[in-house]
């Protein structure tokens, strides 16, 4: 069977299983699906590549993904590239069948948004939404590969239905009618997106309290060089209606450090939103200038060692909040996917926390009771099946 390595997004993993069952009878064929969202992810996707041609030099490397679009010298010497535009016409039709505990679902393609410092919407340009039936089938493929969670992913999941004439709220609803849909899971959405109808047609479904939501800094004047389009007050907003709407949901945020202009006072800001709103997680990354994108012309003002010290203030601040939450959980029982994590056996639960549990079987569903809270590790026992 082909040999898969898969970096960046839930995206990309979706599509790179996808690829893996196009090749799948062909063992001379790996395929690397490279990530460039940050300077980082491009590095690493590069470095991958060499490596495999070094180590197999016989065998058939098939690149795909965001870098090789970006920067599609650097794997001249790969056997096949494969853009993101050209993958999807090859991947259309095909099911998934990821080495995960939860099935990662395409719902949705490409964005247009403006964000200064983003490149995605230069290289997934092309927007394009799942039909409803074809979503349908494909989460009938999922109930019969086993898995009771399906995540709900796209490079912006808010546009949803822009081509077609519906919306992300249609496709909620609709999904509600599907008798025993397995629980449902969004990936990471816009703050706006998140607007009344949406929650109220959300609320329908057995959705995971759980929302991340890519808020990347928490100050006015830094959001609109961003050209977020919100302020943070309509932010807190968002959060707010989230809050009242599913209870003790975790909530997680990408932030962004460092980005030109943030001088400390302005950092501030966003460090002081974190600590005041119910965060539970943060993904944080150091700014890293992406090429074609219109931040790029303001430079890298803000020092690497600067960019370190923020991410670890941030880092120490949501370690602290995401115990808090943790311990908040103690006696109560949870609705967990079970998943093996090197040679543990741990149960996702809906508001997002990994606990380690006792028994069960991979893609399970079982109702577990947390049992302890340590500053690296939940604990449960499990109490019933779902």
């Amino acid at each position: 069977m082909a040999v898969l390595y898969n970096l960046g997004c839930k995206l990309n993993q979706y599509e790179g299983y996808c690829l893996r069952q196009k090749y799948a009878g062909d063992d001379d064929v790996i395929i690397l699906n490279t990530c460039c969202v940050t300077r980082e992810a491009e590095t690493r996707s590069i470095r991958r590549f060499k490596h495999l041609a070094r180590k197999f030099p016989d065998k058939k490397i098939i690149v795909t993904g965001c870098t090789c679009r970006l920067l599609p010298h650097e794997f001249s010497n790969a056997h096949l590239i494969i853009d993101n535009i050209r993958r999807n016409g090859i991947i259309d039709g095909i099911f998934p069948l990821p080495d995960r505990s939860r099935f990662f679902l395409k719902i949705q393609d490409g964005c247009n948004g403006k964000c200064s410092y983003c490149v995605v919407p230069y290289l997934r340009d092309v927007i394009s939404s799942k039909p409803f039936a074809r979503i349908r089938e494909e989460i009938d493929w999922a109930i019969k590969c086993g898995f009771n969670e399906i995540v709900l992913v796209g490079a912006n999941i808010g546009l949803y239905g822009l081509d077609s004439g519906s919306s992300l709220t249609a496709l909620a609803r609709e999904l509600g009618s599907i008798p025993d849909l397995p629980r449902i899971r969004l990936s990471s959405i816009e703050p706006t997106f998140i607007i009344a109808d949406l929650v109220s047609a959300l609320k329908g479904l057995p959705l995971c309290r759980h929302f991340h939501i890519p808020i990347q800094s928490a100050d006015d004047d830094i959001l609109r060089v961003m050209n977020r389009g919100y302020t943070v007050r309509e932010l807190a907003e968002k959060i707010e209606l989230l809050d009242r709407s599913f209870p003790d949901a975790g909530l997680g945020a990408d932030i962004i450090a460092g980005f030109p202009g943030e001088d400390n006072e302005r950092f501030k800001n966003t460090y002081r939103f974190i600590r005041e709103q119910p965060f539970m997680h943060l993904h944080i990354f150091p700014y890293s200038p992406r090429p074609v994108t219109k931040a790029y012309e303001l430079g890298d003002p803000v020092s690497t060692t600067e960019k370190k010290k923020r991410l670890w203030e941030l880092k120490n601040l949501i370690k602290d909040k995401n115990k808090v939450f943790r311990q908040a959980m103690l006696g109560k029982a949870y609705q967990v996917t079970v998943e093996r994590k090197k040679d543990r056996l741990y149960g996702l639960s809906d508001t997002y926390v990994r606990v380690l549990i006792n028994e069960g079987e991979e893609k399970d569903l079982r109702l577990v009771r947390i049992t302890s809270v340590s500053d690296r590790e939940t604990a449960g026992v499990v109490v019933g099946h779902e």
